[in-house]
């Protein structure tokens, strides 16, 4: 079965790579490439943590991803950040100050 997410993103761009067909911004034969690359790279059993490290490598092979990639790393930072705010919450009710000091600053270090 394929994951929600493999769907959207093939969805997301599928209708980039046709956008771009209709205002003349590609070839047919560069959105093909691109299209076989998305294929063969994003089979429908992925997790969504798979996707989420193999995604930042589109855009390194088709710069003209660069814009959707982007959009869907966004995506996961936010769910991450989100997820780190909701276990520091936990923790701080939790009475373990430390524990929830030391999650946020790996959270940190981790972005920078």
């Amino acid at each position: 079965m394929i994951s929600t997410k493999v769907f959207l993103l093939e969805k997301d761009i599928a209708t980039f790579l046709l956008d771009k067909l209709e205002q003349k911004n590609i070839t047919i034969e560069r959105a093909s490439e691109i299209s076989r690359f998305v294929i063969k790279n994003l089979p429908d059993n992925l997790t969504d943590e798979q996707i989420d490290k193999i995604l930042p490598s589109f855009d390194d092979k088709f710069i003209e991803l660069t814009s959707l990639v982007h959009i869907h790393l966004l995506e996961y930072e936010e769910k991450n950040r989100q997820k780190l705010i909701s276990e520091a919450e936990k923790l701080i009710h939790q009475k373990k100050i430390n524990e929830a000091s030391n999650l946020m600053k790996d959270y940190f270090n981790k972005k920078l």
